[in-house]
């Protein structure tokens, strides 16, 4: 039999996992997989560094910052067949990746599993040409031109054109940023940035290739992703000027980031708490703990596709408020208050953002829920005023606007360009709604009218275990495998409606967002058997692609099952894992001010009383990831002849951002008067087993308790030479992902003889409680 050509428009991961499932995952020579992309590197959006800085071009489409992190663990952001271990060469990587290793992972997979030949980088695909012939051996024309990688216009005048059997869109479903038509903003002559633009992983955020911005307030309009992201990294950017000892200025005027959203949304933390026993606590990344196959109901899991009727929606919103608890809520639930209308009742949409809620309650971040209607720009100035119409229909005005950061999306219609109309035609496309511009069988794979021409990756927040599966369920199509399976005319009639109602109230985040009951569709289809994760309970654990294995031979196993162990350690809460955990839970929660009082142990008498700030920095330290600059001020003393001020003390807090092991910890710092970190004493923090709370012999919902104690970084590198007990012991009291107080008893200095938990001879000295 002739081997089928196809080709894969997109070298992005949807196209280099239909290549790489094509080539491998059926009889060898069945399909001659090509794939063209405009760009001269592998990894699409993902930044691939692997062979050197790549070019852009005036007017290509850029790619994530690099420093930018993944807002789901790795074990989700991966394929089946190739673990993130083998892509960095690393035993411990990140949790959460940034986007400069996702770009090292899709470059390290293409070198595993597609030949170089396949590639045909710096292609621009110009048009795809159906024949309508039926005995035509070729059904697609494919014509492209050549990039150019330094030369600043579009391509070469000649064109070039070859015949394929079959056509794949993988080209991406953010084509091009959405630029919002606000009336005014075409005149304003300040900075106006799309979020896409702004490098938000470690630095300042600015426009790629810009100066740092004006020193006015920042308005950020849209909500969902990105504009929690934006708002977040400018608000750092500014936290950072301020507590930073290089740039620190007492007399400077802090910017205000003002975030302008048109819906309710729950900004979720990277870590959530979940029970792993009777009496134990542990956090999990977001991904694993929603993603659990125990939270559908039992029996056959179906894919949801359609309206969301409001009793779905109110039990998803108790279902955050029960998780992230009333105190997160106050801050982490953007539902726009005196709106008069039932938020709750509404299909809640979610961005990813650490730090956003503490932002918020700080004052950093000004949330306001409306819409911007008109741009005022003061041509002397070089500011604006920004008139908003509130969720309850009332108007306010953001004064002294310097830059306007555009959090409006992306577009997907210029990834389409290349079809022929009568194609687009019997795909039902449409430029109105760019959430769902096409009408596809089989979540977003097919259409049967076009068995020829199938789709990787093109819908909004697409899952690469998802691309995974459409790219083995083309192929299964291709080789006559699947019979009719790929007909779903309830899903067309389904996107149809979704297409007309209204977006506000009945319709979610994303058209598609049922991962767990896709990926368990599309299982049972192909006939793939989900990997049990602990003996005789294959309902349970993450949905992740590692359990869904496809014709996998002794190689690609290798792979899985290193995936799979790192996976088990994770679910299982191991000792490394679980403390790699609650530092990152423990660091997160820590932002913002706290009122201490502190009192001797032995007598209970109260010593002195102050306030305590974290201030989130930019790491002063490369080999950090986030950082605090502590301010402890102590309240003055009032003796005969006036009060007494009492100095500040002062500290630094790190975090470094290691994989699932214990070297990820939270380290203190002393800082001399003027913020630089000294070379000691420093500490780190080691955490001891954590549990629930009970009160009358009942577990408290939602609340649990951290333990910890410090130990010098010297004496972390070999505990058994541990002779400083010079230490603190921490308690950390939660309640759902806040910590709603803690407290510190300081011990005195003495000999351990090695042991980590030895009693200090001089014994405790001092206690210190802290509370919002």
């Amino acid at each position: 039999m002739r081997s089928k050509k196809v080709a894969i428009i997109g070298a992005g991961p949807s196209g280099l996992v239909t290549a790489k499932t094509l080539l491998h995952n059926f009889s060898h020579g069945a399909f001659v997989p090509v794939i063209f992309d405009t760009r001269h590197e592998v990894g699409g959006l993902w930044p691939n560094q692997a062979h050197g800085t790549p070019v852009r071009k005036a007017g290509a489409p850029g790619t994530l910052d690099p420093l930018m992190r993944t807002n789901l663990s790795r074990f989700t952001v991966s394929f089946s067949d190739f673990s993130w271990e083998s892509a960095l060469g690393d035993t411990d990587v990140p949790m959460f990746p940034q986007a400069r290793q996702v770009g090292r992972y899709l470059a390290a997979y293409s070198e595993r599993y597609i030949p170089q030949g396949v590639l045909r980088l710096g292609q621009r695909v110009i048009i795809a040409a159906r024949s309508v012939d039926v005995e035509a051996e070729s059904r697609w024309s494919v014509s492209w031109v050549k990039e150019s990688v330094h030369e600043t216009n579009l391509s070469s005048d000649e064109v070039f054109s070859e015949d394929f059997d079959f056509l794949v869109v993988a080209s991406g479903y953010f084509a091009r940023p959405c630029v919002s038509d606000i009336p005014g903003l075409g005149q304003f002559t300040g900075r106006v940035v799309h979020s896409s633009n702004l490098e938000k992983g470690n630095g300042s955020p600015v426009e790629h290739g810009s100066s740092s911005p004006s020193r006015g307030n920042v308005a950020v309009i849209g909500g969902s992703m990105s504009g929690v992201e934006a708002a977040s990294a400018l608000a750092l950017s500014e936290s950072s000027s301020m507590f930073n000892s290089a740039l620190r200025s007492q007399d400077r005027v802090r910017q205000a980031v003002y975030h302008v959203y048109s819906r309710p949304f729950w900004s979720l933390p990277t870590y959530l708490p979940n029970e792993t026993a009777k009496d134990n606590i542990s956090f999990l990344p977001l991904d694993l703990a929603m993603y659990d196959l125990g939270r559908r109901p039992p029996g056959t899991i179906e894919y949801a596709l359609g309206l969301i009727p409001e009793d779905k929606a109110a039990r998803t919103n108790e279902y955050f408020n029960a998780l992230l608890g009333t105190e997160y809520e106050k801050f982490g639930h953007m539902n726009g208050d005196n709106t008069g209308q039932k938020s709750t009742l509404r299909p809640p949409w979610v961005a990813i953002g650490n730090d956003y809620p503490e932002f918020v309650r700080s004052g950093a971040i000004k949330p306001t829920m409306g819409r911007a209607t008109s741009v005022h720009p003061e041509p002397d100035t070089g500011l604006a005023s920004i008139k908003i119409e509130t969720a309850n229909g009332q108007y306010m005005i953001l004064e002294n606007v310097s830059s306007i950061v555009l959090a409006t999306g992306f577009t997907p219609f210029e990834s389409l360009s290349f079809l022929p109309a009568d194609v687009l035609a019997t795909l039902e496309y449409s430029t109105e709604d760019p959430f769902l511009p096409l009408i596809l069988d089989k979540g977003g794979t097919f259409r049967s009218e076009i068995p020829d021409l199938g789709f990787v990756g093109f819908y909004r927040g697409p899952y690469w275990g998802i691309m995974e599966m459409q790219a083995r369920f083309l192929g299964e199509a291709w080789t006559g495998q699947i019979g009719d399976n790929w007909k779903t005319e309830g899903q067309r009639e389904n996107l149809r409606v979704l297409r007309h109602v209204d977006s506000e109230i009945h319709r979610g985040q994303f058209p598609m967002g049922d991962y767990v009951g896709l990926m368990e569709s599309f299982s049972a289809d192909l006939g793939v058997t989900r990997t049990e994760l602990s003996n005789g309970d294959s309902r349970s654990g993450p949905v992740v692609p590692a359990r869904y294995l496809h014709r996998v031979n002794a190689v690609e196993n290798v792979e899985v099952q290193q995936t799979l162990k790192s996976l088990q350690a994770i679910s299982n809460h191991s000792d490394g894992a679980a403390q790699a955990a609650a530092a990152l839970a423990i660091f997160r929660a820590l932002h913002g001010s706290w009122k201490f009082t502190r009192s001797a142990v032995a007598t209970g008498v109260i010593e002195t009383f102050g306030n305590a700030v974290f201030h989130p920095r930019y790491p002063s330290d490369p080999k950090y990831d986030r950082e605090y600059f502590c301010e402890e001020q102590l309240k003055p003393t009032f003796v005969k002849g006036g009060p007494i001020a009492k100095r500040a003390a002062q500290s630094v807090f790190r975090l470094s951002e290691a994989g699932t092991s214990s070297a990820t910890r939270i380290e203190i710092w002393t800082v001399d008067p003027q913020g630089n970190t000294k070379s000691g004493p420093n500490f780190c923090l080691k955490l001891t087993p954590f549990y629930r709370k009970k009160k009358d012999g009942e577990y408290l919902a939602g609340e649990y308790v951290i333990y910890a104690e410090s130990i010098r970084l010297a004496d972390a590198i070999d505990l058994a030479e541990r002779t400083v007990s010079e230490r603190n012991e921490y308690t950390f009291h939660f309640k759902g992902v806040s910590i709603a107080s803690w407290e510190s008893i300081s011990h005195g200095t003495g000999t351990t003889e090695g042991k980590i938990f030895a009693e200090d001879r001089c014994g405790p000295r001092s206690r210190t409680v802290y509370e919002r």
